[in-house]
């Protein structure tokens, strides 16, 4: 049920904030416009570099894909009112640590290697202001779908982080000038994937201890955050 929770949230909360959006644009009716605290943003494109910092969660065996620098590109387009769609394109500097279930425990690691990771999602977000910023600030909520990779084959203990799919949510705040067509932006996010062990894990060539207790799940959603920074070119056709 807890998993569940986790997978359904970040979409019932885009839906709520985009219901917000809506009445928003209702509530700005009053200000007189040069008092007004509420700005139309009129470009509906927007190309995005992004650089950032993934922090991935431990994994109970310490040998998935850790976290590290983070690059990537990110196209938006403001389909309608507070409704954005877009994708994201990333890269992050990730390290793991290779295990030999075989071996002894003082001797299972096999030292840190390094193995970046790649990401693409698509994503849905909704400013919580509609299509104008407050103060020069436009709040947002985002979550997506997507597949991230490390493009390699099993290790020798039998692991194999591979492709998998991703449920990327979150949410950022854009700072919008008065004029112009850059903006900046800071974003936090969840990447949720599953990491999944291989049966070797779970039993022992030794008298040793496996690597894993028969209570630990051979896969799991594991949560991993991202806080990024980005500045954005914005257009329209």
């Amino acid at each position: 049920m807890k998993r569940i929770l986790y997978v359904v949230l970040p979409y019932v909360v885009v839906a709520t904030a985009l219901g917000l959006g809506a009445r928003g644009a209702a509530a700005q009716v009053g200000y007189p416009p040069a008092r007004s605290p509420f700005l139309d943003v009129d470009q509906t494109h927007e190309i995005t570099p992004i650089f950032g910092y993934l922090r991935a969660k431990r994994d109970p065996a310490r040998v998935a894909p850790q976290g590290g620098l983070l690059l990537g590109l990110q196209y938006e387009w403001r389909a309608t009112g507070p409704l954005h769609v877009g994708v994201d394109l990333l890269a992050v500097n990730s390290t793991r640590t290779p295990l030999d279930p075989t071996r002894p425990p003082a001797s299972r690691s096999l030292g840190n290697t390094s193995q970046p990771l790649y990401a693409v999602d698509a994503f849905a977000s909704a400013s919580l202001n509609g299509p104008r910023s407050w103060h020069h600030l436009m709040p947002m909520v985002t979550a997506g779908l997507g597949v991230i990779t490390d493009g390699h084959t099993a290790d020798v203990g039998g692991f194999k982080f591979g492709t998998r799919f991703t449920l990327p949510w979150g949410a950022g705040v854009r700072w919008v000038p008065g004029s112009g067509r850059l903006q900046l932006r800071a974003d936090v996010r969840d990447w949720m994937y599953t990491i999944v062990y291989p049966p070797s894990y779970h039993i022992s060539n030794t008298l040793d201890a496996p690597i894993l207790n028969t209570n630990v799940a051979p896969s799991r959603w594991t949560n991993n955050f991202a806080m990024t920074l980005g500045v954005t070119y914005s257009f329209s056709h």
